[in-house]
């Protein structure tokens, strides 16, 4: 079986989103499996030009169907998407929605909505599968903080035959190292990627 695949998309190198993807590899770990931690920030990801070429392109496939396919990284991010037993996310919010980088990735996932949506089998024929994320909020408040988030990364994943299960989110976590200070959150993430490996395999 292949390896979980484990997105840590946050900006900021060793902050709470980084041991929280730690912690989703040891449970996966735990449950008998192993875990691929992708770092979004440490790839070049170009932003989508809205040009309706993956659109036009339906006699296409794969990095061929976007215009920027092998001008930088984008596609080798999204290999896991179709590999990978379970997929896990590990992302801050950043004024109530996803990073930045991160983001620029999920708008080049359109050529991927365009296949499935016209039925290409390399796509619509993906084996059903379940998508995870912890979400880690700075503000300690906010009543609609994690939906656009959630929201966002539902769809995104369905392009890949993926179901986001409900998220685990934490709030108030703003320092470095807030989470880490907290043993029970720790541990539930831990059960998270645990759980995430044991339902998959």
């Amino acid at each position: 079986m292949n390896n979980a695949a484990i997105y840590a998309c946050s900006h900021r190198r060793g902050g709470n989103t980084d041991q929280a993807a730690d912690l989703l590899a040891r449970g996966v770990r735990e449950a008998g499996g192993e875990a691929d931690i992708i770092y979004i920030r440490n790839h070049e990801i170009i932003p989508c030009l809205a040009c309706g070429f993956c659109d036009k392109s339906v006699d296409r496939r794969g990095r061929e169907r976007c215009i920027l396919g092998k001008k930088d990284e984008a596609w080798k991010l999204f290999g896991p998407f179709f590999t990978a037993p379970t997929v896990l996310f590990a992302s801050p919010i950043y004024f109530y929605h996803l990073p930045s980088m991160f983001k620029t990735l999920i708008d080049r996932s359109q050529q991927f909505w365009t296949a499935k949506r016209t039925g290409e089998k390399w796509v619509a024929d993906l084996p059903r599968r379940t998508a995870h994320a912890v979400l880690v909020a700075g503000r300690p408040k906010g009543e609609k903080l994690f939906d656009g988030a959630q929201v966002t990364l539902k769809y995104f994943v369905h392009n890949f035959n993926l179901t986001l299960a409900d998220p685990l989110v934490f709030r108030g976590m703003d320092e470095h190292n807030d989470l880490a200070e907290q043993t029970d959150f720790e541990t539930q993430i831990v059960e998270l990627g645990r759980q995430a490996w044991k339902t998959a395999s």
